[in-house]
């Protein structure tokens, strides 16, 4: 089966949120580092529900937050050799916790929103089984015509609920040892291996 469909995380995989994804988190929760990540070894929206807010606390607006900051990122040079060239010749779809705006616009920003076909964040649903399910059954797609390329353990469990597997990479926000958890497909350390893992699937 030829690689249909390619399906990106984006925090981490695509540009390096995490120190300050963590600083926010931070300031409401006072978390390790540690426990941070450890969020992802599930679904974010499941492992970061709300601690009991005092009622007169301010609202803890994430993404509010999150979007100057991503504004003022890079994108990992790299991937973005990686995305342009993927995107000629596949379809290829963000499924990522964050909000779709922010994503849409740093892209726009960074010359790289034609590459992406779609963006499905955390505004259109929550479960990233539901998103893929929802891509596999809205392109007509089987699981193997597909593959997710990401950083965290959940993100693995996710897809392979769907029957897809993952290329896990090692720059984000799961350590190698973290990924291995999830048994994916392959584990890589440079932007430059991910093309070529693509065509020993295809």
């Amino acid at each position: 089966d030829l690689m249909k469909v390619i399906l990106f995380d984006f925090d981490g995989v695509i540009v390096d949120t995490f120190s300050f994804c963590y600083r926010i988190m931070n300031s409401r929760d006072s978390i390790s580092e540690e426990a941070y990540r450890a969020k992802f070894e599930g679904n974010i929206n499941d492992t970061l529900k709300k601690p009991e807010q005092n009622p007169r606390a301010e609202p803890f607006d994430f993404f509010g937050q999150y979007h100057p900051e991503l504004m003022a990122c890079q994108p990992n040079e790299e991937m973005v050799k990686v995305i342009k060239e993927l995107a000629r010749s596949h379809t290829l779809i963000i499924i990522s916790s964050t909000i779709s705006s922010s994503i849409s616009r740093f892209l726009e920003m960074q010359g790289l929103a034609d590459a992406f076909k779609e963006i499905l964040g955390n505004d259109v649903e929550k479960s990233k089984v539901k998103k893929i399910n929802d891509v596999l059954r809205r392109y007509d797609i089987k699981p193997t015509e597909t593959v997710f390329i990401t950083d965290t353990l959940g993100d693995i469990k996710e897809a392979k609920a769907c029957g897809v597997e993952s290329i896990a990479v090692t720059w984000g926000y799961h350590p190698t040892t973290t990924l291995e958890r999830g048994n994916p497909y392959q584990i890589i350390d440079h932007p430059n291996k991910i093309i070529e893992t693509i065509q020993t699937m295809e």
